[in-house]
C-alpha cells in the first residue's frame, strides 16, 4: 500500500514577538530550500524585519508587504507607531537590494476598519487569529503581492509575518488575487507559529517578547519625551 502523505515539522514558539525573528527566518530558509521555493514574502511595517530577511535570503526574490504610507498603530506600549515603512532611508536600502516593496491596504482591513461594523473582512481576521495572529497577515500579504503582479495564481511561496513588530509566523501557500481569494487561495503548510494564538494588547513582555528599543525611532514625534 502506498503512503499518501509526507511528514514535515511545524515549530511552535513559547511566546509571540520580535524575539522569534531570526529563528523564523532560519526555519523559513530551510523550508524554501527543501521545496525549491524562490519567492519569499515578508510582512514588515518598519522595514527592519525585511532588512534582517535580506541577510538570510540572499539567493531568493524578496517581496516586502507593508501598510499604506502614512498610517500608524495607535496606543502601542511605546506610543503611536508609524508604519508603512515610514523612514525613507530604510525604504531606499530595501530598494537598493533589489527588494520589491508594496505599501497598500490589507484586503481584510477596509473602509470599515475604524468602525464597530463587523463585516466579512473583520470576521475573517477573527477566524484566522484562532490559529495565529500572524496568519492573516501572511495571507493578506500574499494577496497584495499577487494583486501587484509579483506572484502568479497558484505559485507556491513562503510568507512570513509577526505579532506587532518582528516575525513569528511563516507559511507555505499558493498565490491568489484578493478577488479570487475563496476560489484560489490555499495554506499548504505551516512552518512555525506561536503555540498560543493570542497575546495581550498592549503587549506585556510575558506572552509577547522582544526588543522594542530599536523601534522607538518610528514613534510619532508627539509621543516622544
Amino acid at each position: 500500500m502506498s503512503v499518501l502523505g509526507v511528514e514535515r515539522p511545524t515549530y511552535y514558539f513559547e511566546c509571540h514577538g520580535e524575539i522569534n525573528t531570526r529563528r523564523t527566518l532560519q526555519l523559513s530558509k530551510k523550508r524554501a530550500e527543501e521545496l525549491n521555493i524562490k519567492k519569499i514574502i515578508i510582512a514588515s511595517e518598519t522595514g527592519l524585519s525585511a532588512l534582517e530577511a535580506s541577510k538570510i535570503f540572499r539567493d531568493n526574490v524578496i517581496i516586502v508587504v507593508s501598510s499604506a504610507a502614512g498610517t500608524m498603530v495607535e496606543g502601542s506600549i511605546i506610543g503611536d507607531l508609524k508604519i508603512g515603512i515610514p523612514d525613507e532611508s530604510v525604504l531606499e536600502q530595501l530598494r537598493q537590494k533589489g527588494i520589491k516593496v508594496i505599501r497598500g491596504t490589507d484586503p481584510f482591513w477596509n473602509l470599515g476598519a475604524h468602525t464597530e461594523l463587523i463585516d466579512t473582512g473583520k470576521l475573517g481576521m477573527m477566524f484566522y487569529k484562532v490559529i495565529s495572529s500572524g496568519l492573516h497577515v501572511c495571507m493578506t500579504a500574499i494577496l497584495e503581492a499577487t494583486d501587484s503582479g509579483y506572484l502568479s495564481k497558484g505559485e507556491e511561496v513562503i510568507a512570513i509575518a509577526g505579532s506587532f513588530v518582528g516575525l513569528d509566523t511563516a507559511i507555505v501557500a499558493s498565490g491568489a488575487s484578493s478577488v479570487d481569494f475563496f476560489r484560489d487561495f490555499g495554506v499548504l503548510e505551516i512552518i512555525c507559529k506561536p503555540r498560543n494564538p493570542r497575546y495581550s494588547w498592549p503587549i506585556n513582555q510575558v506572552d509577547w517578547r522582544g526588543d522594542l528599543k530599536k523601534y522607538e525611532r518610528f514613534v510619532a514625534d508627539s509621543n516622544k519625551s
